[in-house]
This record gives structure tokens, sequence and C-alpha cells, in this order.
């Protein structure tokens, strides 16, 4: 028979491997305080519940260990950007030349915001003249900049909330980008 770990083992698992308590909860289909009050040990849960815990957890440990895929072998290196003081109207040129549906707002290595086809394409349905007007007006949050070595796993969880992250290099410097289409390219190679 399998022994599982004591409960205090779960909140330093679930940490390690970046997963927050209302993922595992999720994951789990229970309740973020339901994970909660297990790592901190006022409830007794059923055996069955700590061992789908543990199971959960430790195929993710697996899962991520054998992906030995960094940021670096996946990413695009070559990132078309916009500048933050570019019109509307250059940002929508450049993603129907390309084929993108999102930009980073980037100027001397330094990212200013990101700017995506569908707020682009709310404001000009109420206001056609707002093609002239600067990215910025319209601009969202900068995408994550991860390490160039962050493992492919980690990025995907990013990419769930994010249409795309950066990736830097051991200067700081900005030497590519992830979408879901290059996990999309890659996913034979899985």
């Amino acid at each position: 028979m399998q022994k599982f770990p004591s409960l205090s083992e779960i909140k330093p698992l679930r940490k390690k491997l970046n997963i927050s308590q209302k993922e595992l909860a999720f994951e789990m289909k229970l309740t973020q305080s339901t994970i909660s009050r297990i790592e901190s040990g006022t409830v007794d849960p059923p055996y069955s519940k700590v061992k789908n815990i543990f199971e959960y957890l430790e195929s993710e440990r697996i899962a991520r260990k054998k992906s030995k895929k960094q940021a670096k072998d996946i990413m695009t290196r070559t990132i078309i950007s916009i500048k933050p003081n570019s019109s509307i109207r250059d940002a929508v040129e450049l993603m129907n030349q390309h084929g993108y549906s999102q930009l980073p707002l980037l100027e001397q290595n330094d990212n200013f915001g990101s700017i995506t086809s569908k707020k682009i394409q709310k404001y000009i349905t109420d206001n056609p003249e707002i093609l002239g007007a600067d990215v910025s007006l319209i601009k969202e949050l900068p995408f994550p900049e991860v390490d160039e070595n962050w493992n492919v796993k980690d990025i995907s969880d990013l990419l769930v909330k994010y249409s795309a992250v950066l990736v830097k290099n051991e200067t700081h410097n900005i030497v590519g980008i992830i979408t879901d289409a290059d996990f999309l390219k890659l996913s034979g190679n899985f």
C-alpha cells in the first residue's frame, strides 16, 4: 500500500510547483478555503481528498520534470511591436500585415503595455475617428516578462491569463515573444 506524505507537506509541494490554493481547489473541485484549512491543519480531510491532492501534485511535478523545454526553445525571436506613441491605425496595419491579434508596446527594451485587436475593435465600432489617436489611449497591461530558461509548463499557465509573454535574456533584454500559436506549433513534440 502506498503511503502518502503528511498533510504538512501539501503546502510546500504546492508552492514549489507555483500552484495557487485557488488553482488547486479548482482542480480538486473544492473551495479555496477548504485547501487553506487542509494546509493549516484545521480540518481532518477524508483519505480520498488527500489521495486526490497528492496524486494531482505528483503528476504535475512529474510532468514538469519531463518537460525540458524552456522559453528560449519555443519563443519567436522576431518581435513585432509598436512604439507607445504610434497611432491606432499603425497598430491595425501592423496586425493585418503580420496576422497578429496583439502587439506589445515596446521602446528601447522597455515594456509599456500591449494592444489587442479585440480592444481596437470595441473602440472603432463606436468611434471610427479613434484610428488617428495614439495607441496609449487604449493600451492594456504589459505582457508578463519571463526569463529565457523558464519551463514551458509555467509559461503555459501564464498564457491562460495573458495573450502573450515576453522573454528576456540574462542581460534583461527582451529577446522573444511566446503566444498560444508557439505552443500549437510544438504540440507534436511533447
